[in-house]
């Protein structure tokens, strides 16, 4: 997802992207202490996005974390060695499968991008940027981004997923689900469509952040944790 002149990180215990004027967003991995120093001279220039701190990195978390514009939400990274393995898992038969609308000149049938910002939203009530502003960042990501949505029989959205390829590698993220249909294998029904999405882009592993609730779904897919990990955000 590198825009081109993004400055990239690539030091001891951190790597990741920096904001650049097409990009605002910094993203950035720290595995262990060893970037402390680095990344206490890079924070005072990220005014948004996401860093992942893994549990090693004691000293790093704490450095961020002593900023209160930068929110703090544990999770469990976790990798799929082998995406030809993932069990399948099927909707309700009261939902369909549909692609996103994300860029222009999306194919007939696809769900708005709005409609799933709002689904989002109502199902993770910590967002706080404005759908729009959501909508847009969706719409500036590159091409490979495949975004999914579960419709009910009256064009509800009721679910959402994504991937990203990077040759043989993927990331799975945007999924949720309305609370109200929740308890029904929902999650774990969105997440392998994801994962499809990306082995037919041709991805062969995928890696992903867990959040407890979510943990269990990704287990039961055959993922295995990595380490657990604070995740930062940070809304410019």
């Amino acid at each position: 997802m590198r825009r081109p002149g993004q400055p990239a990180v690539d030091e001891p215990g951190v790597t990741g992207l920096l904001p650049c004027a097409e990009d605002p967003r910094a993203r950035l991995l720290v595995t262990d202490d060893r970037a402390y120093d680095a990344l206490a001279a890079l924070l005072p220039d990220v005014g948004a996005g996401l860093i992942n701190v893994f549990a090693p990195a004691t000293r790093c978390a704490q450095l961020v974390q002593s900023s209160p514009a930068w929110k703090a939400e544990a999770a469990t990274a976790m990798i799929c060695r082998d995406l030809g393995a993932v069990p399948a898992a099927s909707l309700p038969s009261e939902l369909t499968l549909k692609p996103v609308g994300r860029l222009a000149g999306h194919e007939p049938g696809a769900v708005p991008l709005e409609d799933a910002v709002a689904l989002v939203r109502r199902a993770d009530p910590r967002i706080e940027e404005p759908p729009e502003v959501f909508a847009a960042f969706l719409r500036s990501l590159p091409p490979s981004i495949s975004l999914l949505a579960a419709v009910d029989a009256a064009g509800a959205v009721r679910a959402t997923s994504g991937s990203d390829t990077f040759g043989t590698q993927a990331r799975v993220f945007f999924v949720n689900t309305d609370p109200a249909w929740r308890g029904r294998g929902i999650g774990q029904a969105m997440t392998a469509a994801a994962l499809r999405a990306a082995r037919e882009s041709g991805a062969r592993q995928a890696a992903l952040d867990a959040t407890e609730g979510g943990r269990g779904i990704y287990l039961r897919l055959g993922f295995e944790p990595v380490s657990r990990t604070t995740r930062f955000r940070r809304d410019g």
